[in-house]
């Protein structure tokens, strides 16, 4: 019988995080699932960790390859679940029943069922209801995100082409298509790792010019008025502040004059 959920975990010389990653996934409640490890080749302690845990894995593999995406699309080559989860060294699970908690919700249908997650110093909540707005402005999270495998056979599998946005452009492509049904569970399935490559400083400038690629790319036309719809709405947040900032102390002046 299918199992229901591939985890997918890639990892290249990041022992301390793919530890506590494994551990993570290992330790769940929740058991119909298969676990696929794709390291690049490491050099550090982890191809000997991985080694005294294989028999936790479905398959693993560790070889060099071409980067993340190019990694990742290995991983769902491999994988054989209805459903795929990436969590990278770093990203672990919230607790041992998350897994469980997700998949028993009685909401957990469609064809993306995406959730929230955790950072270190806060967390990161998504909306019931996506619009092209939101995926202009942001995306979902990979590691709080169960996508039915079958929509990498419809839609292609990672672009390799990217180094770091390629997974965004697979849900706008979803999105675009009014075929996927999407599906939001308000859950924090994980606890992010937010020193990944889209979030380090060194790679800030790649993000936004990857990100007016795939824009311009699937938006087309519409490309210049969702940029003034953004920027219309930070000059608007910006007045409001200002505006409310400015009441409280005109209220103060009368209160304590």
């Amino acid at each position: 019988m299918q199992q229901l959920l591939s985890i997918i975990t890639i990892n290249y010389n990041d022992f301390s995080g793919l530890k506590k990653t494994v551990e993570s996934v290992i330790k769940q409640t929740y058991s119909n699932f298969e676990y696929v490890v794709i390291d690049g080749g490491s050099t550090d302690e982890s191809y000997k960790y991985l080694q005294e845990k294989k028999d936790s894995f479905s398959h693993l593999v560790s070889e060099k390859d071409a980067g993340i995406y190019n990694a990742m699309n290995k991983g769902i080559r491999a994988a054989k679940g209805e459903y795929l989860l990436f969590l990278n060294s770093g990203d672990v699970l919230n607790g041992v029943s998350a897994l469980k908690d997700f998949i028993e919700s009685p909401l957990f249908l469609g064809d993306i069922v995406y959730g929230d997650y955790k950072f270190l110093e806060g967390e990161k909540k998504y909306p019931d209801n996506l619009t092209p707005l939101h995926f202009f402005k942001s995306s979902l999270p990979h590691q709080s995100s169960l996508i039915k495998k079958e929509l990498f056979d419809i839609y292609g599998y990672y672009d390799e082409g990217f180094k770091i946005v390629s997974d965004k452009a697979f849900y706008i492509k979803c999105f675009l298509s009014n075929k996927v049904v999407f599906t939001h569970i308000n859950q924090k399935l994980s606890i992010v790792d937010l020193n990944g490559i889209s979030n380090s400083s060194e790679y800030q400038k790649k993000v936004v010019e990857e990100n007016n690629i795939i824009l311009k790319n699937y938006f087309g036309v519409f490309y210049e008025d969702y940029k003034n719809m953004i920027k219309l709405s930070a000059k608007y947040k910006t007045l409001e502040s200002k505006t409310f900032k400015s009441l409280i102390r005109r209220l103060k002046k009368k209160l304590f004059k």
